[in-house]
């Protein structure tokens, strides 16, 4: 149990000044949906939002001169509440898929990503991830429900047992007490996880496939839109998204 908490505890920095409530639209405050649940993109600790996307909300924010107010939704009701005009910008770890595309516009991508495998360090094949992968295939392997990781599972491991999970911490606890053998998650949250108890776990700097990471906004709301999309092209030019990013993931490399 203490080595299963050890897994998902983490020393951060604390993103002051940003309040976690349900507000009704206002002009001069930008509602960012959150579902703080996956370290280091969007977590919660100590009460506080933080995290790679807390730290790029804290600055579109500013350049917007527009507060900040995180808005706690559940995943699977993040873009419901963009068409309800209960939020403004989904800020959560979210990948660009074409169902979600049907819905609510992405932004440029802030990050390039993709699926990846944890593993226990006794259960993986030193080959490589190719290698762990296939001789999981008919093993149980787990996943966050309704991710792209539960659809990746579903069309690449017919023959796997699979088992679904709430979050993330869930699913490595699961893969630390033996149940399953693989994780499947977002590269970034494993790289993070496995990073922080190499003695236990192993995950590959290869990734499953690809998955640009964007910021979900209405279609109906197209200014805002224009307006992030711009300032990621000057962070991009300027370095600004790098340096966010590599403060957590200090081998992230554009």
């Amino acid at each position: 149990m203490k080595r299963a908490l050890f897994l998902v505890s983490i020393i951060s920095l604390v993103l002051a000044g940003c309040k976690t409530t349900e507000v009704k639209p206002d002009p001069s405050i930008l509602r960012v949906g959150v579902t703080p649940r996956s370290e280091p993109m969007m977590f919660k600790q100590n009460g506080q939002i933080m995290g790679i996307e807390a730290d790029f909300a804290k600055k579109l924010g500013t350049a917007l001169n527009r507060e900040i107010v995180f808005v706690e939704v559940p995943w699977d009701k993040q873009i419901d509440y963009i068409e309800q005009n209960k939020t403004d910008i989904i800020m959560s770890n979210m990948s660009i898929t074409g169902v979600r595309s049907q819905r609510i516009h992405f932004t440029t991508p802030y990050l390039e990503s993709g699926l990846s495998g944890l593993f226990r360090r006794d259960r993986y094949d030193p080959n490589g991830l190719i290698g762990s992968v296939m001789m999981n295939q008919s093993r149980p392997i787990g996943f966050v429900e309704n991710t792209t990781g539960e659809f990746f599972a579903a069309q690449r491991f017919p023959r796997a047992e699979k088992l679904a999970f709430k979050t993330p911490a869930d699913g490595v606890k699961a893969l630390v007490d033996g149940k399953i053998n693989m994780f499947i998650h977002d590269a970034p949250v494993l790289w993070w996880m496995a990073a922080r108890n190499e003695r236990d776990l192993v995950c590959f700097p290869e990734a499953l496939n690809r998955e640009p990471l964007a910021w979900g906004i209405g279609r109906h709301n197209a200014e805002l839109l224009e307006e992030t999309n711009e300032l990621l092209a000057q962070w991009d030019e300027d370095g600004t998204s790098a340096k966010i990013i590599q403060n957590w993931i200090p081998s992230f490399q554009r």
